[in-house]
């Protein structure tokens, strides 16, 4: 067998490819914490077994989620067994997972976590192909209180991927997250602002009647309600700015709500800010020093930025369809002064499909942190 074996200190992890006889054993045994871990496997054949990417193949008490990979095929099957003891009759509560399989082929990555402290939490993603017999059991005993027993078998051909969190219910709170976009924008009075969220349920069991509450929206309707662990739902709202609403910015609260079977709270908030632009305050012309383009051309722009308001004017940056940005300017314009700017582009072919367009936007913030902003286009003909 064709074997290459990595070893580091402290938690063990290992990377096994090759073809031949396997015979690997694990046990960890650690009775102050309560805990055991057993594996074996036996066969003949191809495997690559280990850490896959974003994890580590070994599993102890407390640790963070690991991630274990296991590829098989040959003509003998590969017979496994791992079995995870946690807790124990004395201490009340005692959790065991057991899984057993014996297959031609396998292809299995799984990650597993399990609970730390008084916690007797066991949970395992699973994704899982093979040829031959499959069997899991889970057991689960609190003293005077719960017995929980669950048991799978399969034999043939099968893709399972499947989610199993057990242990007791203290160690299955439901837990939510909510993401906002766009978390910061810039908007002029009388301009529709769209938001767009998503609440995805990360915890270990189902989370029901979702909330979702925005300060400046109100409530929003969700896609759906009722989320399984790993399961997202959106939304979206709009509102338009007011002219009472300068001179801002906009920040807004959004919270999402929801609870288990067993009526536990689920919570989760984020923050939308919005950056009001004041009107009138900027103007901006774009001149280009040739008359048409072609391919290759090296083009002029001319950017003249006034300001026309009534207070000074600074952070300036600008930003054009064609050069990208933003560019910033190291001035201030004081009421009344305007500066200019020179930009070259080289024309490319795929600009020539039609109009050479170059869309420049300018802002910038007053003495009283309002922003201020402003926009122009110029189109140049292929000569």
């Amino acid at each position: 067998m064709a074997v290459s074996l990595s070893f580091a200190s402290g938690p063990a992890s290992s990377w096994v490819s090759g073809t031949g006889a396997i015979d690997v054993t694990r046990s960890v045994v650690d009775r102050i914490d309560e805990f055991e871990h057993h594996t074996s496997l036996a066969g003949d054949g191809s495997l690559e077994i280990g850490r896959s990417r974003g994890g580590n193949s070994d599993l102890h008490r407390g640790s963070s989620p690991r991630t274990f990979s296991l590829s098989y095929s040959g003509d003998v099957p590969l017979v496994g067994m791992k079995r995870i003891e946690m807790g124990s009759a004395l201490a009340g509560t005692k959790t065991i997972i057991e899984e057993a399989f014996s297959a031609n082929e396998i292809e299995k990555e799984e990650t597993a976590r399990v609970g730390s402290g008084s916690s007797h939490l066991v949970g395992t993603d699973t994704k899982l192909s093979f040829n031959g017999t499959y069997i899991t059991t889970s057991n689960m005993h609190r003293i005077f209180e719960t017995d929980v027993r669950s048991q799978q078998r399969f034999t043939g051909e099968f893709d399972i991927q499947r989610q199993m969190s057990f242990g007791g219910l203290a160690d299955r709170r439901p837990s939510i997250t909510i993401a906002v976009s766009p978390t910061d924008c810039y908007a002029e009075v009388g301009a529709l602002v769209t938001r767009r969220y998503q609440v995805a349920n990360v915890g270990t069991v189902p989370v029901q009647g979702l909330i979702l509450i925005d300060s400046r929206a109100g409530a929003v309707a969700l896609d759906r309600r009722d989320l399984h662990p790993g399961e997202v739902t959106t939304a979206e709202s709009s509102f338009f700015v007011q002219q009472a609403d300068l001179p801002g910015p906009l920040k807004d609260a959004v919270q999402v709500t929801g609870s288990d079977f067993q009526g536990n709270i689920a919570a989760a908030s984020a923050a939308a800010n919005v950056s009001i632009i004041g009107g009138g305050a900027l103007n901006l012309t774009v001149t280009p020093l040739s008359e048409c383009a072609n391919a290759g051309d090296v083009v002029t722009y001319i950017y003249t930025i006034d300001n026309i308001g009534d207070l000074a004017i600074t952070q300036l940056n600008l930003t054009d369809s064609i050069g990208g940005g933003p560019m910033a300017i190291n001035a201030t314009l004081s009421p009344g002064e305007s500066i200019a700017l020179e930009g070259n582009r080289t024309v490319m072919e795929i600009d020539l499909q039609g109009p050479l367009n170059n869309t420049v936007s300018v802002s910038g913030f007053n003495s009283m942190g309002e922003m201020a902003a402003a926009s122009s286009e110029s189109d140049l003909q292929p000569c």
